[in-house]
């Protein structure tokens, strides 16, 4: 009897391990992968900031777009664009943003997506492939962004943020390097 009912829990155990929602990625997943895909490393993050170069930088994640990207014209009379991502507030200085970025430097990343930022997470998945959005807000800054992730044998991964109103997405190569592409109507 001991044993059968060692059995049937251990069955349980490795039925449901590793399988949530039957391979889909979760809201709980999102949240958890979203921060580092977004963020910037440490060292591209302190180099950037020492010496404003984007050219020096390898991995053009999220968190970099962010940083060097112009806003749309009249972006304060586009309610899309600012929903997209904006400053809160006129006396915002960059050390106060990088501040609030670099939260994260003890697990080695700079990310406008710190755990304690994000707000919301919407998600719709497949076992192989998930779409969402991530909306999030510090006292600095604020934004809501499209993601897509892929399922991997590894687990999942963010691939790719959207920027429609800056018209660019950032998309992860399969080397982990992160690269600025503009987006084509459809």
């Amino acid at each position: 009897m001991n044993r059968l009912v060692v059995s049937l829990l251990a069955l349980m155990v490795l039925s449901s391990g590793g399988m949530a929602e039957d391979g889909k990625l979760t809201v709980e997943m999102a949240k958890e992968l979203l921060p580092r895909a977004a963020g910037i490393g440490n060292a591209d993050f302190k180099a950037l900031t020492e010496k404003p170069r984007p050219d020096l930088v390898r991995s053009k994640s999220l968190t970099f777009a962010i940083l060097t990207l112009r806003p749309p014209k009249d972006i304060d009379k586009n309610p899309a664009a600012l929903k997209e991502f904006r400053f809160l507030g006129e006396s915002i200085t960059p050390s106060d943003v990088t501040k609030a970025m670099w939260i994260s430097k003890d697990k080695g990343y700079a990310s406008i997506l710190q755990p304690k930022y994000i707000t919301d997470v919407g998600c719709d998945s497949t076992a192989e492939r998930a779409e969402g959005v991530v909306t999030f807000k510090s006292d600095l800054f604020a934004g809501h962004i499209p993601f897509v992730a892929r399922a991997t044998k590894d687990g999942w991964v963010i691939t790719e943020f959207r920027l429609p109103q800056y018209k660019t997405k950032v998309v992860r190569g399969k080397d982990g390097v992160w690269k600025q592409e503009a987006m084509t109507e459809k």
